[in-house]
This record gives C-alpha cells, sequence and structure tokens, in this order.
C-alpha cells in the first residue's frame, strides 16, 4: 500500500477484487445444496405419487394410505425448506423460481391428464410421468449445483 494516501496500488487493489470475488462465489455454490435437495425432494415426492395414483386407479383402493403417505413427506419437506431458506438465502435465486415453476406446471399436467384420461389406471403412463418429473427435478437441483 501506499504509505501517503493509505489506498492500495492497483495490483494490490486487482488481488484483493479476486479474493473477495473468490469468497463471494464459494459462498453462493455452498448455499446451492439446499435449493438441490428441494429439487431431489420434489422428484422423489412427485414420482411416488404418479406411481401411486395408478395403483389407487387401477385397484380401486389405497387412496387414503397414498394420501398420507405423501402428505407425510410432504409435510416433513415443508417444514425444513423454510429452514434452508432462511439459513441460505443466496441460494434462491430466480433459477430457483424458474425450475420450481416448471416443475410444477409439468406435475399439475400430468395429475390432470392421467385423471381425465386415465380414470382406471395405464401403468405406462403414470410409469413414464414418475420417470419425466423424477428427471426434472433432479436436473433442477444438477442446475443449482452447476451454477
Amino acid at each position: 500500500m501506499d504509505e501517503a494516501t493509505a489506498s492500495p496500488t492497483p495490483a494490490e487493489a486487482q488481488e484483493l477484487l479476486a479474493k473477495a470475488q473468490s469468497i463471494g462465489a464459494t459462498s453462493i455454490n455452498a448455499a446451492a445444496w439446499p435449493v438441490a435437495m428441494v429439487f431431489t425432494s420434489l422428484a422423489i415426492l412427485g414420482s411416488m405419487l404418479m406411481i401411486g395414483m395408478h395403483i389407487v386407479s387401477h385397484t380401486g383402493y389405497g387412496a387414503p394410505i397414498l394420501a398420507a403417505a405423501v402428505g407425510i413427506w410432504a409435510a416433513v419437506t415443508a417444514c425444513v425448506w423454510p429452514m434452508f431458506q432462511t439459513s441460505t438465502k443466496a441460494g434462491y435465486t430466480r433459477r430457483f423460481l424458474t425450475s420450481l415453476l416448471a416443475y410444477f406446471a409439468l406435475y399439475g399436467a400430468a395429475l390432470a391428464v392421467g385423471v381425465s384420461l386415465f380414470r382406471d389406471g395405464n401403468l405406462l403412463f403414470y410409469a413414464g410421468a414418475a420417470v419425466v418429473l423424477a428427471g426434472v427435478g433432479l436436473a433442477g437441483a444438477f442446475r443449482e449445483l452447476r451454477a
């Protein structure tokens, strides 16, 4: 540093800026794992529900068990998500919101098609929907981890 002005030299300033950018990138990357957990949970929950919808539609029983299982899993993850959001606000970005809206739009479409077209169940449709929902959820998780 220059003793007369107490400011860093240009080379020192560049070094300090590079160090600050590195620290900022590290903290944002560390905040991505809770967001990835959200999408992984959605992938698990959505795919389980699609298979469960086929079982309920095909057999005609099991709706209360399916509703209870999905409700318990949803309640647990819904309680955990806000804890992560308050502790790692940097990880919840516009990219997260875009992925979340895309997932739920696809989920709603899969439910609507399944309920309207396959009332008696169709294993091929529900298994395919489960795979697609799991893929979209995991893609959202990997997208957050790579960012």
